[in-house]
C-alpha cells in the first residue's frame, strides 16, 4: 500500500460501469486542506458520510494544517503540522489505534499516541497502521495476525499504538505497511522487515511462506547500497540514493519488473530495464503493480495491468519490464501513488492524474468508467495539490 499505502485486492479487473451520479456537495472554499473520493463505505473518505464520491469532496478537518496522508484498504491517516496523528475509516481491527477495536469514524479523530511522541511519518497496511517519532522510535497497531504491527506476539490485532522493538542502536526515518508485513528506512539508510515473509518480502534470500517474524530484520541489501525510500504491497521496493530500483517479494504478476514472474527472495534492480540515461526519483507500489517517476518526469509502471492499472493504454495480464504511463505531453510527475487496481500521478503543476479500475469513483474524474490512459482528477476549480494517497478503493489529496 506510502505508498505510501498498500492494500491486499483481488487481482480481478473491476468492470467499467456507467451510472447517474449524485453531485458531489460544494466545497466550503478553494483553500480546504484535504480532499478524498472513491469508495466510502466504512466513512474513508472523512466527509462525515458513507456516500460514494466520483470526485473529490471536503474531508472534514476543521482548522488543522496537513503535512502528509496515507490510505489502507477502508481507512485513512493524516498527519498535522504539528506532528498529531489523525485516522478515519473501518477499525474492527483497530487500526484507527483508539484503544478499541469499533465500527470505525466518519471523520478523523485523534490517533491515542503516547504523550510526548510527535509523529514525523506514518504508513498504512491493508488494516494495519505504522508512525516515526522526532526520536526516531516505531510505532505500530491494527491487524497484527502475522505480526505485522511488530509490536509483541501475533495477535488478531493491537488496537493501541505500541513501540517496535527497533534492533539497539537504529533509528527510522520511514515506513511502509504490506500484506501481512512492513518495512522501515533506518538513518542510515538501510532496510529492517517484519511481519509474514510469505513471498519473500523479508529479502534475505528465502521464500518459504512460514517464516513469521515479530521483531525487525534487516534485508539483505547488495553491499554499499544507501536506501532513501521504501514500499511494500505483496512485494517491496527500495530506492536507492543512485536513483535506482530493488525489487523482491512475489512476482506472480510481473510485479518486480524484472522480466521474470517468479518470486524472488533478495532484492533486484530494476532501474537497469529503465530507459536509458534515466534515474529514478520516487516509488510506489501496491498488491500486483509498480511505479517510478524517472529523472526527466516521466512515468513507468510494471506489474498487473488487467484494469488498466499501468496507465499505458492497454489491458494485459502483466508486464514484466517497465512500460511508460501515457500522461499528457508536458506533465511532469514529481510523486505518485499505487492503489488496489490503479494509479495517480502529482504533476509540479499540482494536478493530478489517475488511472485504472474506477469502481466507486476511485479515480475521481466524477464518472465510474476505467480508464487505462490517465485523465485529470476533478479538483475544484482553483485548487492545487501538494500530496497525494491511494487506497483500496478511495484516495486523497492534500491542496496547497
Amino acid at each position: 500500500m506510502p505508498l505510501g499505502v498498500k492494500v491486499g485486492l483481488a487481482l480481478t479487473a473491476a468492470l467499467a460501469v456507467t451510472a447517474t451520479l449524485a453531485p458531489a456537495p460544494a466545497l466550503a472554499s478553494t483553500s480546504t486542506p484535504l480532499l478524498g473520493w472513491g469508495g466510502n463505505g466504512a466513512g474513508q473518505v472523512g466527509d462525515a458520510t458513507t456516500k460514494m464520491r466520483s470526485q473529490p469532496v471536503a474531508v472534514t478537518t476543521g482548522a488543522a494544517t496537513f503535512t502528509q496522508i496515507a490510505s489502507g484498504l477502508r481507512f485513512s491517516l493524516a498527519l498535522t503540522a504539528d506532528g498529531q496523528l489523525m485516522a478515519w475509516g473501518d477499525n474492527s481491527l483497530g487500526q484507527l489505534g483508539l484503544g478499541t477495536a469499533s465500527a470505525g469514524s466518519r471523520v478523523p479523530v485523534a490517533v491515542a499516541m503516547p504523550d510526548g511522541a510527535a509523529v514525523v511519518a506514518m504508513a498504512a497496511g491493508p488494516s494495519h497502521a505504522l508512525a516515526v517519532t522526532a526520536l526516531g522510535d516505531v510505532y505500530g497497531w491494527g491487524q497484527n495476525d502475522h505480526g505485522e504491527t511488530g509490536t509483541g506476539p501475533v495477535s488478531p490485532y493491537v488496537a493501541t499504538p505500541k513501540p517496535v522493538s527497533m534492533p539497539a542502536g537504529v533509528t527510522a526515518t520511514a515506513v511502509a505497511g504490506g500484506e501481512g508485513y512492513s518495512l522501515a528506512l533506518t538513518s542510515a539508510g538501510a532496510v529492517l522487515v517484519w511481519g509474514l515473509n510469505g513471498h519473500g518480502q523479508f529479502g534475505n534470500g528465502t521464500t518459504d511462506k512460514n517464516v513469521i517474524s515479530t521483531s525487525p530484520v534487516f534485508v539483505s541489501l547488495p553491499p554499499g547500497t544507501v536506501v532513501t525510500a521504501i514500499g511494500a504491497g505483496d512485494h517491496s521496493e527500495a530506492l536507492t540514493s543512485a536513483g535506482q530500483v530493488l525489487s523482491w517479494g512475489d512476482n506472480g504478476g510481473c510485479q518486480l519488473g524484472n522480466g521474470l514472474v517468479n518470486a524472488v527472495g533478495s532484492p533486484v534492480p530494476v532501474s537497469v530495464l529503465l530507459p536509458a540515461g534515466t534515474t529514478a526519483t520516487a516509488i510506489a507500489d501496491n498488491t500486483g503493480h509498480s511505479f517510478a517517476v524517472l529523472s526527466d518526469g516521466r512515468v513507468v509502471g510494471w506489474g498487473i495491468d488487467s484494469a488498466g492499472q499501468l496507465g499505458d493504454g492497454t489491458t494485459v495480464r502483466c508486464r514484466a519490464t517497465p512500460a511508460f504511463v501515457q500522461l499528457p505531453a508536458g506533465a511532469q510527475a514529481v510523486s505518485l501513488a499505487a492503489g488496489g487496481l490503479d494509479g495517480f500521478a502529482l504533476t509540479a503543476d499540482g494536478a493530478i492524474y489517475a488511472w485504472g479500475a474506477n469502481s466507486n469513483g476511485r479515480l475521481g474524474d466524477g464518472t465510474t468508467i476505467n480508464r487505462p490512459v490517465p485523465v485529470a482528477v476533478a479538483l475544484p476549480a482553483g485548487v492545487t495539490a501538494t500530496a497525494i494517497a491511494a487506497g483500496g478503493q478511495h484516495a486523497m489529496a492534500i491542496t496547497g
